[in-house]
């Protein structure tokens, strides 16, 4: 009995070694994708293994997912041919197509739930309700559009019959209209969920960054009854303080200490760095906390006055799970158990500015990746999305809810953003590189 196992477990052995075989013979060769390490490493990992699982079933492609310690390990292992197809940050791709040709192939797309507001002056005699706005003039901005815009004249159509629409260019023109022109009686401003004393989120928040005292001499008369979801390309960085510690403009961090991400994080460095190079801030002490969160956690603790993280607008799954925000504070609040906790944390840190724009995460593939190849995995990955727990798992590997097909030329623009901001990319790439080559070493010595 003994030999008649030993016998099959050869004869599977040959097999399996005969199926390898045929497989690289006819291009079926495994799949290496991989993702750089942006959140929790065992949730990409299992994440990742759902996503090859549900290819392999549904192309026949066999796809191998791994997560390297960092983008600078991703970028090697894409000009080695080690990786077919990775996921990895906007400022990792262009150093990957710069060095190595890597090709962008898909874009990460997430969605934003937007309401809008209706703002008017508080005092006596001021409009307190929609419907004391018939005949009177309101600024509308004109990038409140889609169905928000489409409920919002209706809901003033019916209500302030010869209501007067006042086009201005965005929210906080709108609000400026109100506050300081006063020559309208009302102002329109989209609006993301923030937190209580974030300076982001709508029009009237970020006046107040510009001119304080517009909250306490505004208010909110009428806010539309839901959400509607909007698809954005981008994401920003951010700059988070105390909310006691005094820093309500970036001016204010003039000899402060300060906390970065890390020296090559786009939002939490680079973007962030250049909005306060352009508003005259000489830092002080500048610390490195090696991530988004530790940045969160420095600022909380007092440990330095502000700091730099990315931020994004907050989605239905930030509702739905209770962590509220879409910036890096939701990592975490989304380990606190308690309503309580979330709501002190958001209270004691907030968001005063915003950098420019900064493309979302880039799907590439290496330079000569067989085409037949990537359009079955194109199409098994948007099967793969059109799946309720598809969507899950993307949401929790890259906080996407779509994949939109991108070229090179699209990040064209962001080239000449990074190159304007004065960090030489090249030369982070080479320190990164430098860590990795370190870390590599001292795993190899068995320390």
């Amino acid at each position: 009995m003994g030999w008649l196992l030993v016998g099959l477990l050869l004869v599977l052995f040959v097999w399996g070694l005969r199926h390898r075989a045929q497989l690289e013979a006819s291009g079926q060769k495994a799949v290496q994708m991989l993702f750089v390490p942006s959140v929790e490493q065992g949730t990409l990992v299992r994440r990742g293994d759902e996503l090859a699982r549900f290819i392999r079933a549904d192309s026949g492609l066999i796809l191998r997912s791994q997560v390297p310690t960092s983008y600078a390990a991703v970028i090697q292992a894409l000009g080695a041919g080690q990786a077919d197809v990775a996921w990895i940050p906007a400022f990792a791709y262009v150093l990957a197509n710069a060095r190595y040709g890597a090709e962008a192939r898909l874009q990460v797309v997430r969605s934003v739930d937007r309401f809008s507001i209706l703002v008017t002056r508080l005092g006596p005699g001021e409009p307190d309700r929609p419907e004391d706005l018939a005949g009177r003039r309101v600024a509308f901005p004109a990038d409140l559009a889609g169905p928000l815009r489409a409920d919002l004249i209706q809901l003033l159509d019916e209500r302030a019959p010869g209501w007067i629409e006042v086009s201005v260019a965005s929210d906080v023109e709108a609000v400026s209209r109100l506050v300081e022109n006063r020559d309208v009686e009302a102002a329109v401003s989209g609006q993301v969920y923030s937190a209580p004393r974030d300076l982001v989120g709508d029009g009237r928040k970020e006046m107040e960054y510009r001119r304080p005292g517009t909250l306490r001499e505004t208010r909110i008369v009428h806010t539309s009854a839901q959400p509607k979801p909007e698809l954005s390309n981008v994401y920003y960085g951010c700059v988070l303080a105390r909310s006691d510690s005094g820093v309500n403009r970036l001016e204010d961090l003039n000899g402060r200490n300060f906390a970065f991400s890390d020296e090559t994080s786009t939002s939490g460095h680079i973007f962030a760095r250049a909005l306060l190079q352009r508003s005259g801030v000489a830092l002080g002490h500048v610390l490195f906390a090696g991530g988004h969160p530790n940045v969160v956690q420095a600022v909380r603790d007092g440990k330095v006055a502000a700091g730099a993280t990315f931020y994004s607008p907050p989605s239905a799954a930030n509702r739905r799970d209770g962590t509220l925000v879409g910036d890096a504070r939701f990592l975490i609040l989304k380990n606190m158990q308690t309503a309580s906790e979330r709501a002190a944390l958001l209270d004691e840190v907030r968001i005063i500015a915003l950098t420019d724009p900064i493309p979302n995460d880039v799907c590439c593939v290496r330079r000569g990746f067989s085409k037949t190849v990537w359009e079955r995995f194109e199409a098994s990955m948007q099967r793969f999305l059109e799946t309720p727990d598809g969507r899950s798992a993307y949401y929790d590997l890259v906080a996407g809810v779509a994949a939109a097909p991108c070229k090179d030329a699209d990040f064209d623009e962001f080239r000449t953003a990074l190159t304007e901001t004065g960090v030489s990319a090249t030369k982070l790439l080479e320190a990164a590189e430098e860590k990795l080559k370190r870390r590599r070493a001292k795993e190899g010595s068995g320390s």
